[in-house]
């Protein structure tokens, strides 16, 4: 008998996500579109105060009100063998989002054929493309928890951004996986896993520039950013980290970040230089007389004890600057010591809670 009701004309696993601004200052999903095993699913907006936005001015009148925290999901908290996830996003002038999800994104193992045979069959490629346009005034953070590839798993994802940078299209990324599940003892034993960055830069002075490292739609490439672990002997190659992440951060909003970044890894103790506090007297909270300490003394006690504890995790991290962006690279001997790590570090400069809210910060707690 024919079904009654109408087939589906959508691709599995295919979202589409359209952020505009309804006057004077509503930001609202003009197209919010999935299907499984994506799902995308809307929380709390976090509200911004006039006073709070660093950007603001009278040269940028629009912002909006609030900014929407979107979860990217997936059924049963990850994908299985072989699914492939589409998801493409713009965000219209002036607009903001934060992307998070709710745990780790866990790639499963192929499963065995159902007659039960052990015949080597290929590992079907478990893909993930996510395509941004951020517009003039826009900002987008995307804030995933650690991606974690079980045994004999097979990942691969593409992350392409189009950033208005001339007119202020601001991004901010954290991208990491970890070494599967470690409380069952597997140490990097999946096949592969491929994760690729680019930002590209679609403002008009980029477009009348030269042709060379321009794409297809004119623009212009800042910055590409790739990572490949592939089998066999993947954990020989990582010396005991059981966590490797990226850090992306370019445009006016999340310059105040990407400077403190920069001052923290300048303030690292360097090799073949003398530890000068290594018989320094911590700073405490309140000295006996009840005066409290000053702002430079707060900081440089933090950053004692922040370094004490990247020192006890196993925890390295560099940073430069790259055509305008700042990318950090870290790494960690566990998961936790690098989400106490990065935790402490956007806390301590503020910028994400306050322009994005505390949702931005899920992908730490």
């Amino acid at each position: 008998m024919p079904s009654p009701f109408p087939s589906s004309t959508s691709n599995p696993g295919t979202g589409i996500v359209k952020l505009a601004l309804r006057p004077p200052d509503q930001p609202v999903f003009e197209i919010l579109s999935f299907s499984y095993p994506l799902k995308l699913v809307v929380s709390a907006h976090h509200n911004l105060l006039p006073s709070s936005s660093i950007e603001a001015s009278a040269t940028t009148p629009l912002r909006p009100s609030s900014v929407p925290l979107l979860f990217l999901l997936t059924y049963g908290g990850g994908l299985v063998s072989g699914d492939q996830i589409h998801l493409s996003i713009s965000l219209a002038p002036n607009t903001r989002l934060t992307i998070a999800t709710q745990g780790s994104t866990k790639i499963f193992k192929p499963s065995l054929p159902i007659d039960g045979s052990h015949s080597v069959q290929p590992t079907p490629l478990t893909r993930q493309d996510l395509c941004v346009s951020i517009a003039a005034n826009a900002a987008l953070w995307l804030g995933p928890d650690p991606c974690q590839p079980f045994a004999s798993s097979r990942y691969a994802q593409a992350q392409i951004f189009e950033v208005d940078v001339e007119g202020g299209g601001s991004l901010g990324l954290v991208d990491w996986v970890s070494e599967g599940r470690s409380a069952r003892g597997e140490k990097w034993e999946f096949e592969g896993w491929t994760g690729k960055n680019e930002i590209w830069d679609v403002s008009s002075s980029a477009n009348r520039k030269s042709a060379k490292g321009k794409n297809e739609k004119g623009a212009k490439l800042v910055l590409r950013d790739n990572l490949i672990l592939s089998a066999p002997r993947i954990a020989s190659r990582v010396d005991n980290l059981g966590i490797f992440g990226t850090i992306i951060l370019i445009g006016p909003l999340f310059l105040p970040l990407a400077k403190f970044f920069i001052d923290e890894f300048k303030a690292l103790p360097r090799i073949g230089a003398r530890d000068w506090n290594a018989h320094k007297t911590l700073i405490v909270a309140n000295t006996p007389n009840g005066t409290l300490l000053t702002d430079k003394e707060r900081q440089e006690h933090w950053r004692e004890q922040r370094q004490s504890r990247e020192t006890k995790d196993g925890l390295l991290w560099t940073a430069a600057n790259v055509r305008g962006a700042v990318v950090v690279k870290f790494g960690a001997s566990e998961v936790e010591g690098a989400k106490v790590w990065l935790k402490e570090m956007l806390r301590e400069e503020g910028t994400l809670d306050k322009e994005f809210g505390s949702g931005a910060l899920m992908c730490v707690k």
